[in-house]
Order: structure tokens, then sequence, then C-alpha cells
């Protein structure tokens, strides 16, 4: 995005804006760094995303009319911001910026030589998108069951595994020491999980 706005005959502002989303793993404020460069590919800000992922540099004054272009990308440094685990976009933003004599502007946003949008007033065009990788985990469920005063005997007791929305997702016996082994369950995704363990209760008529 490129919020723009004309103060004044004398001079315009204006303000390049972006945002970031990071797939597959929770985005937190200042996590990646991004890059606004002048036509000369000096870097004349620097800024990191927000909690929401928004990205804003600072605003740029015009007090003559005229083309200015920049360009926007993140920064991956060696050693900085690079995550092993984190695939990081590579898109390079070109916005072009044309001041009229009046102060009036007009914006062309091209990502990777394609063209994004072209407004007077604003470009929802930058947005950048990270992935995270995730490596399989996996967890085995087990209780153990303990009879007072008796003999446990193997398949004796019934013991059923749900999920946090209380979906039946397995169901074990005990076995000969009394464990209760479930199925291993495989996680592919970052968050957290909840699962709940009960004894299913035979009756007895």
């Amino acid at each position: 995005m490129l919020d723009t706005m004309t103060m004044s005959m004398d001079y315009a502002l204006a303000t390049i804006t972006g945002t970031k989303t990071l797939t597959g793993g929770n985005l937190e404020a200042g996590e990646f760094r991004f890059g606004l460069y002048d036509s000369n590919g000096t870097l004349i800000d620097t800024k990191t995303n927000d909690a929401s992922g928004n990205i804003t540099f600072r605003t740029i004054p015009y007090y003559t009319a005229g083309t200015y272009s920049y360009t926007v990308k993140e920064i991956n440094e060696q050693g900085e911001n690079n995550v092993s685990d984190i695939e990081y976009d590579p898109s390079v933003y070109t916005v072009t910026v044309n001041v009229d004599e009046n102060m009036d502007m007009s914006i062309t946003c091209i990502k990777n030589g394609t063209n994004v949008d072209n407004s007077s007033e604003s470009v929802d065009g930058i947005s950048f998108e990270n992935k995270m990788s995730v490596t399989a985990a996996a967890i085995d469920p087990a209780v153990k069951k303990v009879l007072n005063n008796a003999e446990l005997q193997p398949g004796e007791f019934t013991f059923q595994l749900f999920d946090e929305n209380n979906n039946l997702i397995d169901t074990k016996k005990k076995t000969d020491n009394g464990s209760v082994l479930f199925d291993s369950i495989i996680f592919d995704e970052v968050g957290d999980y909840n699962y709940t363990i009960k004894e299913l209760i035979q009756m007895v008529i």
C-alpha cells in the first residue's frame, strides 16, 4: 500500500506502506525487516513489521515536481533474520511517484516487473509472504491402570482418546502390565493441541 497526501501548493507528502504475513507460524512484532531504497540504490529507511504485519516507512516530502523512484524489499542478511526453517519472500517492488507542478501525485507500483496497481491515492500492492517449514513431530499418548485389592487381567479395561473438540480418535485396552498405549499422533503444523483420555465405564448387569 502507498498512502499519499497533498498538504499545500508548496509541497506534497507520501508514505509507503506494506504488509507482511507468515504462513505456518505466528507473526511477531519486529520479526522481519524491510528496506526502502532510492533510485540510486541507497538505503534511505528500514522498518520492521508490527504485530498485525503492517510495514510503514517514514513520510517522504516533495518540494519540486518530478518523477521519484523507490525500491522496497525484505532484508534477509546472513546472520540476521536468517532462520533456516523460514522461506523468505524474494519479491522486489518498484514504486514510482510522479509529482506535477500543482503538487498532485500519481503512483505506480511494480512487483518484479509486473504492474500491481496505478492510483493517485493509494496502491494496495506491497505485500510479503514468508513461509515456515515445520518438521513433523509425534507423540505416543499413554496411561497406566492401577487396580487396588485385585489382580489386573489383560484387556480388562478400555480407554478412549478424544481431541479438543471431543471427537473420539482412538480406543485401546489395558496391556498385561497395566499400560494403555494409544497410536502415535503426528503434528505437521505449529500450534497447541489438547487431548483427553477417559476410561470407558462398562455397565455390569
